[in-house]
């Protein structure tokens, strides 16, 4: 992963990173409140020789030095603990006042360090002064085993009045909120990186073209007027008719030798856009001077007349079944595009499709329009859009942003060469607009369960605006339902 994908990474998954923060901190804060909060008192015992004379003070210092860390040891003991817990009588145990107290030297000097803690700064102050007081009667009884009257060699003596701070040394607010925003930061960014190492999904034009061996014909932008306006319009400066435009033009190119084009609009999977990408770009073809007729072949989900507003009930069943004539099924729509629905819905859709009667239709009409584009079911649920890919001069294969996986795309171009189809190209639909950072389409002209599949999701980095857009496109297939 290079610094750019990294960065793309972020941009992203920006909402996951700060949400993670926003967990982090809050179990950081609850950690914090939770904690009761401790006090603590220092106090210091010194160890020495008594002043006997010049002569033996540096030997007596030597074995006092020595003698300081066993006295340390020796501090944190049974005996001197249980001593101390008695004076207390707080009903602290041994063990439990083991717990609160700790005992070190000093280095290079003859200064025991007591450190005590506690529930509050007094209860620390009490315990630190009754330790102090053990450690000097320790060392005493050590030191002058028996006989008082003779002189101790080592003698010790508190130094000073054990400390009272009234400021809780812990918990640490400002440490724990300084650790706690850091491991959340890059929890939310280690996650967000796994997140898309394990995403297998299209993320860009160089999956699409890893995949197909081509760069996509076209990618289409978020355009929160989709949603009101799904059907090309005369706005010639938005940026979803602009890229029906270069998608016009990018077909064009790919088919120079070809006067007449026959188009079949798929997917991999459901819920891609393919039935709005196939009827904006008759839209702009027949807007660029040629005749155009767009088919609904999908029998088993049709939605391009309710996307025209115009009538499904006849259609290739009906011409099939010899009730209408090719031109009484033919309906024509504002824009100038010819449009021949399914008609009503067979039982069995995929043998209607593989039928000879169907075969020659699809040869008359190419004969009569200068283009025709067939919307088709998607390639892996059913076998209905792999029948007709024979009939047709290519495939325009849609591919949805975040959301088609990699392996659905692959197992789609390899039906399409297994019944020897071509593969004209491939669309990158719901493209984010401004970077990698936000995902497209609100329209919601895909499909529905009608396939087995489940539904796609809404995706999750959308804009405000982009989600209420998504929002209302959910609203409007249901009601419409």
């Amino acid at each position: 992963m290079d610094l750019r994908h990294f960065l793309s990474v972020l941009r992203v998954r920006w909402r996951f990173i700060v949400t993670t923060i926003g967990l982090g901190m809050l179990v950081t804060v609850g950690f914090t409140l939770a904690v009761p909060p401790t006090f603590e008192s220092d106090a210091s015992v010194f160890i020495s020789p008594p002043n006997n004379g010049i002569q033996d003070s540096y030997g007596a210092s030597v074995t006092a030095s020595q003698r300081a860390q066993s006295y340390a040891n020796l501090a944190v003991g049974g005996d001197v603990l249980q001593q101390a817990a008695e004076r207390l009588g707080n009903g602290a145990t041994a063990a439990q006042l083991s717990k609160q107290v700790s005992t070190s030297v000093t280095a290079n000097t003859l200064l025991l360090q007591v450190n005590a803690r506690a529930r509050s700064a007094q209860e620390a102050q009490d315990i630190a002064t009754v330790m102090c007081d053990e450690i000097v009667r320790m060392v005493k009884n050590i030191e002058t085993p028996g006989d008082e009257a003779l002189s101790a060699p080592i003698i010790a003596r508190v130094a000073g009045k054990p400390s009272y701070d009234p400021r809780a040394v812990s918990p640490n607010i400002p440490l724990n909120i300084a650790t706690g925003l850091a491991l959340s930061l890059l929890a939310g960014i280690g996650g967000a990186v796994i997140r898309d190492l394990l995403d297998s999904s299209i993320k860009g034009t160089e999956d699409v073209e890893e995949i197909t061996g081509s760069a996509p014909l076209g990618t289409l932008p978020f355009d929160p007027a989709v949603e009101d306006h799904p059907v090309g319009g005369d706005d010639a400066g938005s940026p979803i008719s602009e890229a029906f435009r270069v998608l016009r033009t990018n077909l064009q190119f790919s088919t120079l030798d070809t006067k007449r084009q026959t188009i079949l609009v798929t997917s991999s999977v459901p819920n891609e856009g393919k039935t709005f990408v196939a009827t904006n770009l008759a839209i702009a073809m027949a807007k660029g001077g040629r005749s155009v007729l767009l088919v609904d072949a999908d029998m088993r989900n049709p939605n391009v007349a309710r996307l025209l507003g115009l009538e499904n009930s006849v259609g290739i069943i009906t011409v099939l079944l010899g009730r209408a004539s090719l031109e009484q099924a033919v309906q024509t729509h504002v824009t100038g595009v010819s449009f021949l629905g399914t008609g009503p819905q067979p039982p069995n859709p995929a043998e209607v499709l593989d039928t000879q009667a169907m075969r020659d239709l699809l040869a008359r009409v190419k004969e009569i329009y200068d283009v025709v584009i067939v919307d088709a079911p998607p390639l892996l649920p059913v076998a209905d859009a792999a029948i007709l890919m024979t009939e047709v001069d290519g495939a325009l294969l849609l591919t949805r942003y975040g959301s088609t996986h990699r392996e659905q795309l692959r197992l789609a171009v390899n039906r399409i060469e297994a019944v020897g189809g071509k593969l004209i190209g491939t669309v990158l639909n719901w493209t984010p607009r401004r970077g990698a950072g936000r995902y497209g389409y609100g329209y919601g002209y895909g499909y529905g369960y009608g396939y087995g599949t489940l539904p796609s999701q809404q995706p999750a980095d959308l804009t405000r605006k982009e989600r209420k857009a998504a929002q209302r496109a959910a609203e409007g297939r249901r009601a419409r339902r």
